[in-house]
């Protein structure tokens, strides 16, 4: 029979590699790996934070936080082929749920396919009721961009906010202020663009991105309203926002470009 400090050594050596274990298996362990991506991404390392994604993520989920995360990059940075080459490789991996479909939406969004994606979101919905919220947001936005069907739209964005609460409706109230300014309602959408900004908490990346969004369209309804000065001191915050983040360089430019606009309409 073994010593009684060995077995106890042994129970506590088993102990650990439980605990471990669970901790790997947990959301917390989730939660810790993408704040390393997110500090990657920060770092200006992106090539890193993709791989370290890649080596981290269930291929066969969409709905692993990782997967996620890396879809999402893929999409903001345009790269639609890998995002969808990801989606695809999950559900010939059995992934059949609504986040799948939802996903593939995004991509033919962005792709400026919107029947097709429209088609997706109104599937996914079929599936997952409870992505309401979110497929309403997302038809919602392409109706705003195309500048159709605007006040079906506003009734998207409307019961999206009833289903919604705390900092979860942030991208409503942003998609809001897109429809009011696209309705020419420059005082709406700043009070929906500002709401947004307000929510929005400080962290990651794609958060710092969207309050510079929100601002950036307070911004625009403020030169719509002929407030130039508040239209520039917006932009300029914004700007400072994202100026060293990886991936919004487009945004930075249209920023650029909102402030020379506003002192240049200043001066005359």
């Amino acid at each position: 029979m073994p010593p009684i400090w060995f077995v106890i050594l042994a129970f506590l050596v088993l102990t650990v590699f439980f605990l471990a274990w669970r901790l790997i298996k947990s959301p917390t362990w989730k939660q810790l790996q993408l704040r390393k991506a997110a500090k990657l991404a920060a770092a200006g390392n992106t090539d890193d934070m993709i791989e370290f994604l890649k080596r981290n993520m269930k291929q066969k989920s969409v709905s692993d936080p990782l997967t996620n995360a890396l879809v999402y990059f893929y999409i903001k940075s345009g790269q639609y082929d890998e995002a969808e080459s990801i989606i695809l490789q999950a559900i010939e991996k059995g992934d059949d749920g609504a986040m799948a479909l939802a996903q593939l939406g995004y991509v033919a969004g962005g792709r400026k396919d919107h029947e097709k994606a429209e088609k997706l979101y109104r599937e996914a919905l079929k599936r997952d009721d409870s992505l309401k919220p979110t497929m309403n947001m997302n038809i919602a936005g392409m109706l705003i961009e195309l500048g159709e069907r605007l006040n079906e739209a506003e009734e998207l964005l409307t019961e999206a906010l009833e289903l919604r609460d705390g900092s979860a409706r942030s991208g409503i109230h942003v998609n809001l202020a897109m429809l009011y300014l696209k309705k020419k309602q420059p005082v709406d959408a700043r009070v929906q663009a500002m709401t947004a900004y307000e929510l929005i908490p400080s962290g990651s990346i794609i958060l710092t991105g969207s309050r510079a969004n929100a601002l950036a369209l307070a911004s625009r309804a403020c030169s719509m309203q002929g407030e130039m000065d508040e239209a520039s001191k917006l932009a300029t915050k914004a700007l400072k926002l994202i100026e060293d983040l990886p991936g919004m360089g487009r945004l930075a430019e249209e920023l650029k470009h909102m402030i020379k606009d506003a002192s240049q309409s200043t001066e005359k």
